[in-house]
């Protein structure tokens, strides 16, 4: 993985653009591409306290060819995250983590953990 720009949105949340493209084999030749690497500060904690609020923690937000968004939307919405476009809750649908990520982050009021 490389980390090709880091940037702080305007609210003061740390993000990076990184290429995880290195990580790609022969059979799976465009599995991995650009991520979005952002670290808010979480709003609630997870089940068992990995993740506390109050605590920054790490949202990934990757390219997925799968539900059609690509690594040009992924520079994209880093430029927009940058300039205050966009807000990481307006990229909640991509989140790595789905609906967990949400949840900590606040975006929605609850979630159950399986385990």
């Amino acid at each position: 993985m490389k980390i090709l720009e880091k940037a702080t949105m305007p609210n003061g949340t740390e993000i990076q653009l990184e290429d995880w493209s290195d990580a790609n084999t022969a059979e799976c030749p465009d599995l991995y591409g650009l991520t979005i690497g952002a670290y808010p500060t979480a709003k609630n904690s997870s089940k068992y306290k990995w993740i506390e609020a109050g605590n920054k923690f790490r949202v990934g937000i990757s390219a997925n060819k799968y539900f059609n968004y690509s690594n040009d939307d992924v520079k994209s919405d880093f430029e927009s995250l940058k300039s205050g476009e966009k807000t990481l809750e307006d990229l909640a649908p991509h989140f790595w983590n789905g609906k967990k990520d949400m949840y900590l982050l606040g975006v929605i009021d609850s979630y159950e953990e399986v385990n």
